[in-house]
């Protein structure tokens, strides 16, 4: 509705939640992949019990009338693995009944099983595709995935068309020359489109990972120059993709993929951040925690507080004292998000 991003937009300017447009919402923290960039997985392993700590169904549903009160349009289930949990897709109902749009991020590795209930109360699908190998995969995700995953989109892609599959490539040492074989395997795939990102090497986000190991998916200046040259070929091998968006990024946001691993190093500046997230969105945790972005930390938790105080009252105290342009951890984000008067994501 444009009234949810006008009210969304005045609250921007006001410092106010009048409304909270997208909520990226994690039902759970388990995982099924062993990602080198994340740490959700080690975390799954050493629990004694599955799941535990987790928002109940119960909690969700307080959640899900809050939300709708707030006018909330878009609900991203992220995670961990939002398919490993038995009743995610109760979970989705009560937000999907209360007229919000669902979107999933997922591995894919679950998909197959449960393409009927993922198409009645999903309207996007974001899978990850982070190799386009079977040994590149395993290295990366540490599964033997990639033949399911495909599978599984190919199969959600036969009974439901109508829902639209997207990839999405985390771009580091490992994988930085797959990119043109990326855009490849995701046509092959059936995906709408493809998006890319730098990986996140130093916020405290995506559960307690070890910073210092993940500097080994950091490109050294060598490979920053070659993965330049990987960068320009794709910009002019795949001018219609990018035109018509089955490419998300546009040339100038590829070329700041390289940039920003510059900036890792030292070399020059970080690429200048437009970001409205916290204004506009917030992440809410399997155990409820609340950030107002993925890589800021937490800021309250809807056991304590419901969401609607969290984002009335300590979303705005953070706000006010952040400068995007000259925080820290804005600087180095690899995933802003600029909404303005006419977005609406949710449509």
């Amino acid at each position: 509705m444009a009234t949810t991003a006008l009210m969304a937009r005045i609250g921007e300017a006001t410092n106010r939640t009048l409304v909270l447009p997208i909520v990226m919402f994690a039902p759970t923290h388990r995982c099924n992949s062993a990602c080198v960039s994340c740490a959700w997985w080690s975390t799954t392993t050493t629990s004694t019990v599955p799941g535990r700590g987790e928002l109940t169904l119960a909690e969700i549903e307080v959640l899900a009338t809050d939300l709708a009160k707030m006018g909330t349009r878009l609900v991203v289930f992220t995670g961990g693995e939002p398919l490993l949990r038995p009743d995610v897709f109760d979970a989705a109902r009560m937000f999907q009944r209360r007229g919000m749009t669902l979107h999933l991020l997922t591995s894919g590795l679950g998909l197959e099983p449960r393409i009927a209930s993922v198409a009645g109360v999903f309207k996007r699908v974001i899978i990850s595709l982070d190799s386009t190998t079977p040994e590149g995969y395993r290295a990366i995700r540490g599964v033997d995935g990639l033949d399911t995953v495909q599978f599984g989109v190919h199969r959600l892609r036969s009974f439901a068309p109508h829902v639209p599959v997207s990839a999405r490539a985390t771009i580091h040492a490992l994988n930085f020359r797959e990119m043109p074989q990326m855009v490849a395997t995701a046509r092959a795939m059936g995906c709408a489109s493809v998006s890319f990102l730098p990986a996140d090497l130093g916020s405290a986000a995506f559960g307690e990972r070890d910073l210092t190991s993940l500097q080994s998916l950091r490109l050294t200046r060598k490979q920053v120059d070659d993965f330049r040259i990987v960068v320009d070929a794709l910009i002019r091998d795949h001018e219609a993709d990018i035109a018509s968006g089955f490419i998300a990024e546009s040339p100038m946001k590829l070329r700041q993929i390289a940039q920003y691993y510059a900036a890792m190093n030292g070399d020059g500046g970080f690429p200048p951040k437009s970001c409205n997230a916290p204004w506009m969105s917030a992440v809410i945790e399997a155990n409820g925690d609340v950030r107002p972005c993925f890589f800021h930390d937490v800021v309250g938790n809807i056991r304590r507080d419901r969401i609607s105080h969290v984002a009335r009252t300590a979303l705005p105290k953070f706000r006010e004292g952040l400068d995007v342009a000259a925080n820290a951890t804005c600087a180095k984000c690899v995933c802003s998000l600029k909404l303005g008067w006419r977005d609406q994501p949710w449509a």
